[in-house]
């Protein structure tokens, strides 16, 4: 800018603030400050009620010590006293806590359960405020907290709740990892537990593997490592497959054999997609032995199944009957 057009500025500025009008705005605004810092000091005269949240902080505690139940995160402190005051509270205590100091109520025992009373959170609280304030009320006004010394036990974790797929669809696994976790308490305690449930999940109509990490149910006085765990439920869909299975005699006598017409058998079953090619004819043993062929009035032969695969179902065998003969073995075919 030009220094013309900054010399026309400034006396475009130094006109506007002596005029008359700019005169009287100025004086106002005088006064209404002036009013209402007198309003607010008048204010902050009355005494009044407010809530303090304080985080609470367990200090002093022993190595090789571990608290199974935490303090609650925060203490509210209900507290009665002149604005002034609690004004000053507002940015005095905004980075304070309530200090609790683990070595004035330890016992020296392998296991513990510290109970602050009333009282003892009051006296906590004291030196925090002036003698002029009155504490209404303190949520909670109990504090208590749990503690071992090293007395661990690992406990496997076990799935609580219920989970359903959409039609077509099936429930592969269910999975929780870890499977196990270290669980702190006292000794009474841990010998009572002999598996960590999750907390009742319930997840219904899946179409797809849902993963989530799903909190353990802790008794009280335990602490766990971890305290979640990660649920897996593993969905997946049917597709049909077949197989041809030969079909084997067993403890047949030396120079028997079984014939049978056909000799394989073709198996259709439903299996996860997930499995398709994993699952093959040799997953599967059509077999009949000789004591019951013998038995047999006729020579057919009722095909059954001696084993199925896990995550296989609706088998079906083609043909389900087949005709046999036992046959000597012609020593120059050996």
């Amino acid at each position: 800018m030009d220094p013309e057009r900054l010399r026309l500025l400034r006396e475009r500025i130094h006109a506007s603030l002596t005029s008359h009008r700019s005169r009287e705005t100025m004086v106002f605004l005088f006064f209404l400050l002036v009013s209402t810092g007198f309003w607010l000091l008048q204010t902050l005269n009355d005494s009044y009620e407010t809530v303090i949240r304080l985080p609470l902080r367990l200090n002093n505690v022993p190595q090789g010590t571990v608290i199974t139940t935490d303090l609650p995160s925060a203490v509210a402190i209900n507290i009665h006293d002149k604005g002034t005051t609690l004004l000053g509270y507002y940015f005095r205590l905004r980075k304070d806590s309530v200090v609790v100091d683990f070595s004035l109520y330890d016992n020296g025992e392998t296991n513990g359960h510290v109970v602050l009373s009333h009282s003892d959170v009051l006296k906590q609280l004291s030196s925090t405020f002036e003698t002029s304030s009155r504490i209404v009320s303190v949520r909670p006004d109990t504090l208590e907290y749990y503690y071992t010394r090293g007395v661990r036990k690992r406990i496997p974790v076990e799935f609580h709740g219920r989970i359903e797929v959409s039609p077509f669809y099936f429930l592969s696994e269910v999975r929780c990892e870890p499977d196990s976790i270290d669980v702190w308490a006292e000794q009474s305690l841990l010998d009572t537990i002999t598996v960590m449930p999750t907390v009742n999940t319930v997840w219904t109509e899946l179409t797809e593997t849902t993963v989530q990490n799903v909190p353990l149910l802790a008794r009280r006085g335990m602490k766990l490592e971890p305290a979640a765990v990660r649920l897996s439920a593993i969905v997946d869909v049917y597709v049909e497959k077949q197989v041809q299975v030969p079909i084997i005699g067993t403890n047949f006598p030396a120079g028997y054999v079984l014939r049978t017409f056909p000799p394989t058998a073709t198996l259709s079953f439903r299996v996860g997609s997930m499995r398709f090619k994993e699952v093959t004819a040799d997953n599967f043993v059509l077999t009949a032995t000789y004591e019951e062929l013998l038995h047999l009035p006729d020579s057919i032969l009722h095909l059954q199944l001696r084993s199925v695969p896990e995550g296989v179902s609706q088998v079906r065998i083609s043909p389900p009957d087949v005709q046999f003969m036992i046959e000597m073995n012609d020593p120059e075919e050996e």
